[in-house]
């Protein structure tokens, strides 16, 4: 048999050599890959069993999240109202997983991809803050029910407020939730400059969009929005959507236009002159929006927490504009648009505020003064530590 000549021979040994070498090469490419994941998701875990998932930005487990071990000191950094970068926004609603209303879901995405869209097209920095009051016990919570999506601009925080608190405050009606007491805690700890109280059923306006753009929302001043009432299911006016099950982009962000717009240059209305001929049109609707700069609401100690439904909205415009002079801004153009969905509420009469004996007349006359005591509001008079008040801060997005 003849022998290959040795240049053939030579080069097939070089061949071999060299695609053994890609060989061990791609093998620990892949092994040292899957170490570092190993590695980090290894950290990652050790972070959330010590206590620092105050913010991080990949959560290996939201079904567990509430049960670890978090450390005061992490904790009170969850909560603290500065943060190291300015948020110009913060943006606070209250809820719970019991399915409000029906297609409660639905309605909470498309509000959590509002605010998503929000800070994007502002380029500003902005918080969501859920307050989730008294989560039910055979339901997910809220941080692990819906899709956070991660923007450079958003920061997201979920404050728990247990059934431990919940059974000691004042419960008109054996309401299962208080907005008005969570929004207060919103309030306490919000970071934005300025605060917007809303609802989960709201998706933001593209004039609301051109007002952040243009900064054009001052201190000491309150601001309101027209938006049509909640019960005109057929045909719906301009401010009431009726969105489709899992809508895109596009379609949320061109849901709620309100208004042609021109980019930057917002223009607000002057304040106007509250009276009892006209409080109950301008605070129509006042618990979809009422924003203020973060010490302005203050002033009046918050929304009075009486433990009902209803009415502590339209009290509170009362109190800043009459008893403390504080001027109001009402814009018809929209702020939001609410989805719709069936009246709920207004059927609970047994959970409503009683207000027959409040004559708004004396509180603009300033006889008669219905505020919340100075400390005593936002859960300022307990220990919420021992209490076990909850608080998570995430950036959103999938971690791989």
């Amino acid at each position: 048999m003849d022998r290959l000549p040795s240049s053939i021979t030579l080069a097939s040994r070089k061949t071999i050599l060299l695609i053994t070498a890609i060989l061990i090469t791609f093998t620990l490419i892949f092994t040292f890959s899957a170490s570092i994941r190993e590695s980090s998701i290894q950290i990652l875990e050790e972070q959330q069993l010590l206590g620092d998932n105050s913010k991080v930005d990949c959560i290996a487990d939201t079904a567990t999240l509430h049960k670890n071990k978090i450390e005061k000191l992490t904790w009170e950094k969850c909560l603290a109202s500065e943060s190291e970068r300015e948020t110009y926004l913060s943006i606070v609603i209250v809820s719970r997983m019991d399915d409000y209303a029906g297609n409660q879901h639905h309605r909470l995405q498309n509000f959590i991809d509002s605010a998503y869209l929000l800070a994007e097209h502002s380029q500003t920095n902005m918080e969501l803050l859920i307050v989730e009051w008294n989560p039910p016990t055979d339901r997910r919570r809220v941080i692990d029910s819906f899709r956070y999506r991660h923007s450079d601009y958003l920061t997201y925080r979920v404050i728990t407020v247990p059934k431990e608190i919940h059974d000691i405050l004042p419960n008109v009606g054996n309401s299962p939730l208080h907005e008005f007491e969570g929004k207060n805690i919103g309030i306490r700890f919000a970071r934005g400059e300025f605060v917007v109280c809303t609802n989960q059923d709201d998706i933001w306006s593209h004039n609301f969009l051109n007002a952040v753009k243009s900064r054009v929302f001052k201190k000491n001043v309150i601001y309101l929005q027209r938006q049509d009432q909640h019960n005109i299911h057929d045909p719906l006016p301009p401010s009431i959507v009726r969105l489709p099950s899992f809508a895109d982009d596009d379609t949320l962000y061109n849901a709620c236009k309100l208004g042609d717009q021109d980019w930057g240059n917002y223009k607000l209305p002057e304040p106007l002159k509250l009276t009892t001929g006209n409080i109950l049109k301008v605070a129509d609707q006042a618990g979809d929006f009422t924003m203020a700069h973060r010490e302005t609401w203050k002033v009046p100690r918050g929304y009075r927490e009486m433990g009902g439904v209803a009415w502590m909205d339209i009290e509170f415009i009362c109190t800043a504009a009459w008893t403390f002079d504080i001027p109001v801004v009402y814009d018809e153009k929209g702020f939001a648009c609410h989805q719709d969905h069936q009246n709920i509420w207004e059927f609970n009469t047994d959970q409503h505020t009683d207000n027959k004996n409040i004559d708004m007349g004396e509180i603009m006359r300033k006889e008669k003064v219905y505020m919340n005591e100075e400390g005593k509001w936002a859960l300022q008079h307990m220990d919420i530590w021992e209490h076990r008040l909850e608080c998570q801060e995430f950036q959103g997005g999938l971690c791989w």
